[in-house]
């Protein structure tokens, strides 16, 4: 979850309009470990979609991006129309990881009765 936290900020904030808010934390860059307690991550993640969500709600999906990414998906990446579409693919990538993890500690498929 923090990773995404991170990738929200880094597409909407960094790309999108080329500035960032500064981290809550140093950025440690340990991706996959976090010492903050899941509270924090929560949080941190809600935070990164809202401030994204206002950029979305403030510029046209043809706008291009004021920062880059660097090659090559940068060079992919021309207008906030394609940072949207990465952020979908990128959230549904790490929920598919999420899922497969949680199907290996208690073998629930999440199909069936709820």
């Amino acid at each position: 979850m923090e990773h995404l936290g991170h990738a929200e900020r880094h597409w909407f904030q960094e790309i999108a309009t080329g500035s960032a808010e500064p981290l809550p934390w140093p950025d440690d860059h340990t991706p996959l470990i976090t010492s903050r307690p899941p509270s924090v991550v929560f949080e941190f993640y809600r935070t990164q979609c809202e401030r994204s969500n206002a950029i979305l709600a403030s510029m046209p999906l043809s706008t291009p991006p004021r920062g880059r990414h660097p090659d090559p998906l940068g060079k992919e990446i021309t207008d906030l129309r394609r940072i949207v579409l990465h952020m979908i693919e990128e959230t549904a990538r790490h929920a598919g990881h999420l899922d497969i993890a949680r199907e290996l500690l208690d073998g629930k498929t999440g199909l069936g009765p709820r």
